[in-house]
């Protein structure tokens, strides 16, 4: 009829917008849990490629071996069997390892992850902690904040380059490792290269002091 005037059904609220429940896969975790860190563009995503898992037998991020309330640990190098984890400068060093003082310096108490307990902290002789820091590893001593535990926090992951080997992953930076580079030891971003591999894998032994 003449003067009747139509209007349109309006659209359903959200039709036509993608991912609308939701972020991205992956949102919200904390890397803690999740045995693969994240692909990157220096990552390359081949089907197959070695990369770290939770450790054998390990249950919702608990590493396989136990730990009690402390363990004195030395750190050995896969791929430089004769060098260790050596404090040197308040900086931690790949070194080999000869004189009694190298050896306390190479030789720390492992304990329950100041920001996990389900992944590792090392203490040294003197009371200070390892932690990460412009992602450089060091010693330095505890100051109770939320971010010195989560820097000084690691999680042991299953490392292809060696029969019982382990990688270390940062709680606060899932996908980053400690590495040795130089004979450096630092937190790096996983590659999908055999000298990265390497030089992120460790062997946590009795303590050498």
């Amino acid at each position: 009829m003449p003067g009747l005037i139509s209007f349109a059904t309006p659209s359903a609220p959200g039709a036509g917008t993608a991912g609308g429940a939701g972020g991205p896969s992956g949102t919200g975790t904390t890397g803690i849990t999740t045995p693969t860190p994240t692909a990157t563009a220096d990552t390359p995503g081949t089907a197959g490629s070695a990369r770290p898992t939770k450790s054998a037998g390990s249950s919702g991020g608990s590493p396989s071996t136990p730990k009690p309330p402390t363990s004195s640990t030395s750190v050995r190098s896969v791929n430089y069997p004769n060098r260790y984890w050596h404090l040197s400068g308040g900086l931690v060093k790949l070194d080999a390892v000869t004189s009694s003082s190298g050896r306390r310096d190479a030789s720390f108490t492992r304990v329950e992850g100041l920001a996990d307990a389900s992944c590792y902290s090392f203490a040294t002789a003197d009371g200070t902690y390892l932690r990460h820091r412009e992602f450089v590893l060091r010693a330095e001593r505890d100051d109770g904040s939320s971010l010195f535990g989560k820097d000084a926090t690691f999680c042991p992951r299953d490392s292809a380059a060696g029969s019982g080997a382990v990688m270390l992953e940062s709680v606060n930076y899932p996908g980053r490792y400690l590495r040795h580079k130089s004979f450096q030891l630092r937190l790096d971003p996983y590659r999908n290269t055999d000298l990265y591999r390497s030089d992120s894998a460790f062997w946590l032994v009795d303590g050498v002091s």
